[in-house]
């Protein structure tokens, strides 16, 4: 079974650029921990700024069986970087079951996240 997760957007809305090439990305940590508390049915509230965790709360029912039903994150494959209005970054989460699936992170302040 095929699962497609709605993003979760808080503040800003994504502005088009030309990505930045790199390497290794800064928020792949950051967001194998989120997608794996979100997994066992928990938003990382110390991850999120408000109006992402608001968002997470109101989707952690439909967001956390299908996360936990994938299995453990195998793999991290950073697409892009994005600076534009703010550091994005573009990951593939490759589970252990299930397809691979596409998800940005972004907008960092005092140590939390407001776009995933």
């Amino acid at each position: 079974m095929n699962y497609t997760f709605p993003f979760l957007f808080a503040g800003a809305v994504l502005a088009m650029s030309a990505p930045v090439a790199a390497a290794q990305g800064n928020y792949s940590a950051a967001l194998r921990t989120i997608l794996t508390r979100t997994a066992t049915g928990t938003c990382p509230s110390d991850m999120m700024q408000p109006k992402l965790l608001k968002a997470c709360k109101q989707q952690i029912s439909k967001m956390g069986p299908p996360l936990t039903k994938k299995g453990p994150i195998k793999k991290l494959t950073l697409l892009k970087a994005d600076l534009a209005g703010g550091r994005e970054e573009t990951y593939v989460v490759t589970f252990e079951k299930g397809t691979p699936q596409t998800w940005l992170i972004g907008g960092l302040k005092d140590g939390s996240f407001s776009g995933l």
